[in-house]
């Protein structure tokens, strides 16, 4: 993207709110964001198995995986077919591990895997809102 537009595009997407709901019914997870540029959901089984779906937009096909972390993550996997072999993106989702927020900031890492490239990361900090607990049961335990 040339310079100019990044100018005029990254402020935009800083400043666009984004809601995200994560649930995990049944042995699967579904995550549901929406934007004020629409809303996307996505549900896929966490035993690892992959699945053929298709984008919305020009209807290519990829295959989608997904599996839980140990204790608050979950890893999901989208094998890019049609860009070819070693193309995938990783997206990982975990409560974040710095004392000083609590455990209460989710962290969204987008990562695109390329035969030969180096990786190319995004992350992203979704911060509670103050009538949730994103740990529950810690109170308890403390």
């Amino acid at each position: 993207m040339p310079e100019y537009l990044q100018r005029i595009a990254c402020p935009i997407a800083d400043a666009t709110k984004s809601t995200l709901r994560i649930s995990c019914p049944e042995g699967s997870i579904e995550i549901v964001d929406k934007t004020s540029f629409g809303r996307n959901a996505t549900r896929v089984p966490l035993d690892g198995t992959e699945a053929e779906k298709t984008t919305r937009g020009r209807g290519k096909k990829y295959m989608l995986s997904a599996s839980a972390a140990e204790g608050t993550g979950a890893t999901l996997n989208c094998r890019l077919v049609s860009r070819g072999d070693g193309w995938h993106t990783r997206s990982e989702r975990f409560l974040s591990p710095e004392p000083s927020d609590g455990g209460q900031v989710l962290v969204e890492r987008h990562v695109l895997v390329r035969p030969g490239q180096p990786d190319v990361s995004l992350s992203r900090f979704y911060n509670k809102r103050a009538d949730e607990n994103l740990r529950p049961g810690a109170e308890e335990q403390a």
